[in-house]
């Protein structure tokens, strides 16, 4: 069953401890966006008849029990075959707003619900937000955005505005030099300055910092600065392909994933919206500092 409408958050299931927050996230983001909510496990395809009834009996379970609590359409989806194809199969099939999914601590993305969730994250057509433990408190107060300032600045930033007037949320807007260059620092002050009037005048709070630091790791100073201001998500892009496009760097990228203790947020760029990123990355870029590709 295919639905134009995008109101499903996606939640992979492998009914462990991680899975049962990701489910939390994922009721708590349905709440407030008045989205459905579906569980999906997959099984492969040398799976046992006895398996697929136990499975069947934890998905019913799990389903009435979190929608009987919570009141949000919850409803579950067994498929087979391989985590990385069936993940991003079912996704589109739904046309999902979001894949909500847990990830199994400090060891690497590999441990993310299967060896190919990091291929999932890559190359999902939707955002994917990995997540940990639950949350200290309702909501995403504080939204943490890490920029290069090159073109796909733009993507993030529509894709952050909209996120944000949900849940009411301030955007930290940062960058990390390792260059001390007055010059350069203050172009990308002058960058980030219109970057926050745009944000501003779409009705959100925002910040913006610079950091510089010789010889910084961008992964290091966006988890610092996430823990100084208790930020409750971290948002990058990545691109399809299966690889973090230049916003930021692959091992930047795969660190934070790795080591952020809130949730991250994966958003992919989309060629449909192509023109009005190029109309944002004008208005905000006038004068060219965006690094092209």
């Amino acid at each position: 069953m295919t639905t134009t409408e995008r109101d499903i958050i996606l939640v992979p299931t492998d009914f462990t401890p991680v899975a049962d927050c990701a489910l939390d996230h994922a009721i708590e983001i349905a709440r407030l966006f008045n989205h459905k909510v579906c569980l999906l496990h997959i099984v492969g395809r040398k799976a046992s008849p006895e398996y697929r009834d136990l499975v069947l009996d934890k998905m019913k379970k799990i389903t009435q029990s979190n929608q009987t609590r919570t009141g949000i359409n919850i409803s579950f989806k067994i498929a087979e075959g391989s985590i990385f194809d069936e993940i991003s199969a079912t996704a589109n099939e739904l046309n999902a707003e979001f894949i909500v999914m847990g990830i199994h601590g400090k060891q690497g993305v590999q441990h993310i619900v299967g060896s190919y969730a990091y291929k999932v994250i890559c190359s999902s057509r939707v955002p994917v937000m990995v997540v940990k433990k639950k949350h200290h408190h309702v909501g995403f107060n504080n939204i943490v955005i890490p920029i290069s300032f090159n073109v796909e600045t733009a993507q993030k930033i529509n894709r952050a505005i909209k996120f944000a007037k949900y849940f009411n949320s301030t955007i930290h807007i940062i960058g990390v030099l390792r260059s001390r260059s007055s010059v350069y620092k203050i172009q990308k002050e002058a960058l980030l300055k219109n970057v926050m009037d745009f944000v501003e005048k779409a009705g959100v709070k925002v910040k913006a910092e610079v950091i510089v630091r010789s010889g910084a790791d961008l992964d290091d100073e966006v988890l610092r600065y996430s823990r100084e201001i208790d930020a409750d998500l971290i948002m990058i892009v990545a691109e399809q392909s299966g690889r973090f496009n230049l916003v930021m760097g692959r091992n930047d990228a795969e660190q934070i994933i790795d080591k952020a203790d809130i949730p991250v947020l994966t958003v992919i760029p989309n060629p449909e919206d192509d023109d009005e990123d190029s109309m944002l990355s004008s208005f905000f870029d006038p004068f060219g500092i965006i690094e092209k590709p």
